[in-house]
């Protein structure tokens, strides 16, 4: 029965989320012809400005028109409309590199944590999506403490079973795992148990989307691996993100180095 009920509510988010995917990838399509069009004129007028002034505009606009492309680009990977370019990342050193960002979006009143494993595992992702991804987490960790508090941000190796991630099951294997945990004010289980919907929030309206952990379980899923929730009611929340352990590619086999086996007969 356990079995059954788990299996019923992953085929209902399965539903929502392609229900959900056919739309975006609709908008974001038609949306990404409009910015190609505007890209193009911006692109005549830069470089024929007399007004350094009037040049500096159209070089913001162009930045702005990149910054919408990187969106689409998300949204039609969210749409799967986009294949995510995988590539072997070393975890450690992508949060490092964005330290100084995480560190301006959680602001002053937050104190922001690393705990990196020494010996962490080459992980598989697409960089662009696993970027935005911890971005969304620290953005809901920051949100769950209005007073502040700490956020502590941690990888580790980890070998997972079905039944360790009930949210997204995923096949037996060895993960890198970012955990983002915040001492905030929790979530209740009604609430913790729809995290993962689309458009589903407690924020306030113009707070927030209900976009963001429903994006971070789609890059998840998509790079076939896991993400679970562990909240409790005034004592924080942890989300875990699991990505699939990168293997290295495997060494190129010289050309000389296969030989036909000598006859043995006399």
């Amino acid at each position: 029965m356990s079995r059954r009920a788990q299996a019923e509510a992953e085929l209902r988010q399965a539903q929502k989320m392609e229900a959900l995917g056919q739309l975006t990838g609709g908008v974001a399509h038609d949306f990404n012809n409009l910015l190609a069009v505007l890209q193009g004129c911006l692109e005549m007028l830069s470089g024929h400005q007399k007004d350094d002034q009037l040049q500096a505009r159209v070089d913001m606009a162009l930045r702005t028109i990149e910054r919408g492309e990187r969106l689409t680009g998300q949204l039609l990977a969210f749409a799967r409309r986009k294949p995510l370019v995988i590539t072997t990342v070393d975890l450690n050193d992508q949060l490092r590199r964005m330290s100084e960002l995480l560190a301006r979006t959680v602001g002053g009143g937050i104190a922001l944590r690393f705990d990196f494993a020494p010996d962490l595992w080459p992980a598989n992702a697409d960089v662009t999506q696993l970027e935005l991804a911890v971005i969304n987490l620290v953005l809901n960790a920051r949100d769950a403490m209005p007073e502040g508090g700490i956020l502590r941000i941690r990888t580790f190796n980890q070998t997972c079973s079905l039944e360790a991630s009930p949210q997204l099951p995923i096949s037996n294997g060895e993960f890198v795992s970012l955990e983002v945990e915040d001492t905030g004010t929790g979530m209740p289980a009604e609430v913790a148990s729809r995290a993962f919907e689309p458009f589903f929030t407690t924020k306030e309206a113009g707070k927030g989307t209900g976009l963001g952990l429903s994006m971070v379980y789609e890059f998840a899923r998509q790079s076939g691996g896991s993400v679970s929730i562990r909240t409790q009611v005034g004592a924080g929340t942890a989300v875990r993100l699991l990505l699939a352990r990168g293997r290295p590619a495997p060494a190129p086999v010289p050309a000389d180095a296969t030989h036909l086996p000598q006859s043995t007969s006399a």
